[in-house]
């Protein structure tokens, strides 16, 4: 039988690359990245056998020639400064992350791909107030009703030895005196290893979780709180924290968005300080995958 073509939608990004490297190492599995870059991604992932193809959802007609002979296809696109939108830029959730997905749906069905796997979020509800959630909640809804095959994972907080957010809180505390943590602290996180969710990936690849949709989270519950005391822990930085209040960072949120470049807006404080639960139990049941913990899957940031 001929091998799997995927193709990746976002494929050079840290999430990305750690999908491409499992799907790689499998063996029976051909990886296509699409990316507006193939050049810079080419030299972010040199894997031998990986294909690097030029695509972007903002080009539709450049999708549909991307995808074909590829018999999957894996969304987890995400826009520059995430998730700080810059609607100058259109650099929006409604346009990345729903737009996004409803152009790839067209450009598969166009293209004969049978299966679409999309890398979602713990929080997605196409009813939410929130601009991130809701997209991903339509988004989901728009492959559900796709007639595609098709697998969500929602994650919670991804992190890995590249990811921005567990390594820049690492650095940050490598610095600084005392760490202000956004809001109370108390808001319920689930971090899960990036390697964890490229394994659940490559299983849907192969027909795990067929038509489902999973959260996925690491097996600890935790406290934002909690997980900066895993991470002063594993990266031997121990520093006193305090708590910035939610409005004091809207406010700050608020003056911030106005600027060209924004590195900061309200809807990104509400992002950062919402809940990230995650019910993982299904998740184990289909896939039959131990998750890493985070004391352990964190101790890459001890070798920093």
């Amino acid at each position: 039988m001929d091998a799997k073509t995927v193709a990746l939608a976002g494929g050079s990004g840290f999430i990305g690359r750690a999908i491409a490297q499992r799907l790689a190492a499998s063996g029976s599995t051909r990886v296509r990245v699409l990316t507006r870059n193939p050049d810079k991604a080419r030299s972010q992932l040199d894997l031998p056998g990986v294909e690097f193809v030029q695509a972007d959802i903002a080009r539709p007609a450049s999708l549909a020639d991307a995808l074909k002979g590829a018999n999957t296809i894996v969304d987890m696109i995400q826009f520059e400064g995430y998730p700080v939108e810059n609607p100058r830029r259109g650099l929006t959730f409604e346009r990345i992350d729903y737009g996004g997905v409803v152009a790839l749906i067209d450009a598969a069905k166009e293209a004969g791909v049978q299966q679409f796997i999309y890398i979602s979020g713990a929080a997605a509800d196409e009813n939410s107030t929130h601009p991130a959630f809701r997209a991903k909640g339509r988004a989901e809804r728009a492959i559900r009703e796709s007639g595609l095959t098709y697998t969500i994972f929602r994650p919670s907080l991804v992190y890995g030895p590249e990811d921005k957010v567990v390594n820049g809180l690492a650095g940050a505390l490598r610095y600084a005196p005392i760490f202000g943590v956004p809001g109370t602290g108390r808001q319920k996180v689930q971090p899960v290893l990036v390697d964890d969710l490229a394994a659940c990936v490559t299983l849907a690849v192969s027909g795990r979780g067929r038509n489902g949709t999973y959260d996925i989270g690491g097996p600890d519950l935790m406290t934002f709180d909690e997980m900066m005391q895993i991470i002063m822990d594993a990266s031997g930085h121990r520093r006193p924290l305090f708590h910035i209040p939610e409005g004091i960072m809207r406010g700050v949120g608020g003056l911030l968005e106005k600027l060209p470049k924004p590195v900061l807006s309200r809807d990104a404080v509400t992002f950062v300080t919402a809940d990230n639960a995650c019910d993982i139990q299904p998740l184990i049941e289909e896939f039959g995958i131990n998750l890493t913990p985070a004391r352990i899957g964190m101790a890459y940031l001890g070798k920093k």
